[in-house]
């Protein structure tokens, strides 16, 4: 039988994206992600700066990935299957916990094996909460506003993901260590206490026949099976992944090398060219947010065409002969068009594949995705630490460039097939 919530489960879906339950989701997801946006590029930043090792960085940011990656389908059946605000909660206190704990051994010999744990921690947990967010979202709004209420919730990311590098960048760059830890601890904390009063998601408890493991296992099958029925879907997930592999990676791992080290500037610009990167993520959702339908899961290879010719441009202006800070601020002109594509791209995928899922798949469907897409990221950013050391930033660029061009390629032409 449904909970108390099935009442009005029928009213929350049928608005629009203004609801107080869609609201409060955002709200308690926004302070997640900037806790975790400030974790994720100040600890293991903190340890290029001591070793100045792309090959530890890189290392350090795929170890931190790997739980992420094992875990979307575990978090993908407990989104389904059990409430999701306990999961925000649960999420939220196990991390301001986490970095509590952290501080005393940062100026450690622990400090690497600690930033490691707490960054597979804080992965794990995204694993967990994410699907139950992202799964959340047609239970609260209107079919239609499906693809809008998507393109808000990566509009929240994109800005934590500038305040976070920012505030990040800067507090630590003048600050020290101390004070993001304690803002991390913050954030988490009070992630935790709105998801408890306020999120209010309409739950139905699904049948379980089976213990827990078998249900899991079940639960998965049918997701997979319901997958392997759609060439497209999994045209789309398997260049999710090599997108991530090529592309994403790079940004991820190659970015704070080649300003910190490559170019020699401080800690605040690459927090500032981090947040370009979000500002360029925010515009890309705006556009999606404002122009529902102008987008298909068509238009996807064209979008990655773009995003391979400003990985190229990149490139050429780490080539060019220019001084540091000409350097930087070229990368930050390029770095937001091509992020704002590509959210473009991520976005209209997204809303297609949580739109073709049946209902009871969604958080399923959504983890597995994940999970598949995201399976060959800690490769290829293991790969690029690996290679900083040994290559000249502007080639490692360029060859990413041609490989995302590939990828491109061969989606546009699986599409005419």
């Amino acid at each position: 039988m449904a909970r108390t919530d099935k009442k009005n489960s029928a009213g929350e879906r049928g608005g629009g994206v203004a609801t107080p339950r869609f609201a409060a989701v955002m709200a308690s997801q926004a302070l997640s992600l900037l806790g975790m946006e400030i974790l994720q590029f100040v600890l293991p930043l903190h340890l290029l700066n001591l070793t100045g090792s792309g090959a530890l960085y890189g290392g350090v940011v795929a170890a931190g990935f790997v739980p992420y990656t094992l875990l979307a389908p575990v978090g993908g059946v407990i989104a389904d299957r059990t409430r999701k605000r306990g999961v925000m909660v649960a999420v939220g206190a196990a991390l301001a916990a986490a970095m509590a704990a952290y501080l005393p051994l940062a100026g450690t010999a622990a400090v690497v094996p600690a930033t490691v744990a707490v960054l597979m921690l804080a992965f794990a947990a995204q694993a967990l909460e994410q699907p139950c967010v992202q799964s959340a979202i047609p239970h609260l709004v209107a079919p239609s506003e499906v693809g809008r209420a998507v393109a808000l919730v990566n509009q929240a990311g994109m800005l934590t993901g500038i305040g976070g590098p920012v505030v990040g960048g800067l507090a630590f760059g003048f600050l020290g260590l101390a004070p993001i830890v304690v803002t991390c601890v913050a954030c988490f904390a009070m992630s935790a206490i709105v998801a408890g009063a306020l999120v209010r998601v309409p739950y139905e408890p699904p049948e379980r026949t089976a213990g827990a493991l078998a249900t899991a296992r079940a639960d998965l099958a049918d997701a997979l099976g319901f997958l392997r029925s759609s060439p497209l879907m999994w045209r789309t997930i398997l260049g999710a992944t090599l997108v991530n592999l090529f592309g994403s990676s790079f940004f991820n791992v190659c970015s704070p090398y080649i300003v910190t080290e490559t170019l020699g500037l401080p800690n605040q610009l690459m927090g500032a060219l981090q947040g370009a990167l979000a500002v360029g993520g925010l515009v890309g959702g705006a556009v999606v947010a404002a122009a529902p339908g102008r987008f298909s899961i068509r238009s996807v290879p064209g979008l990655l065409t773009c995003v391979a010719g400003g990985i190229a441009l990149i490139a050429g202006a780490l080539a060019a002969p220019l001084p540091a800070l000409g350097t930087f601020g070229v990368l930050a002109a390029l770095y937001l068009p091509t992020m704002a594509v590509c959210m473009c791209m991520s976005v209209v995928a997204t809303s297609w594949l949580q739109t073709e899922s049946p209902g009871t798949l969604v958080g399923k469907v959504m983890a597995l995705t994940l999970m598949l897409a995201n399976f060959a990221t800690p490769l290829g950013q293991l790969g690029y630490g690996v290679a900083l050391d040994l290559v000249p930033a502007w080639a490692i660029a360029l060859a990413a460039a041609a490989a995302t061009a590939v990828v491109a390629a061969w989606l546009a032409r699986s599409a005419r097939g």
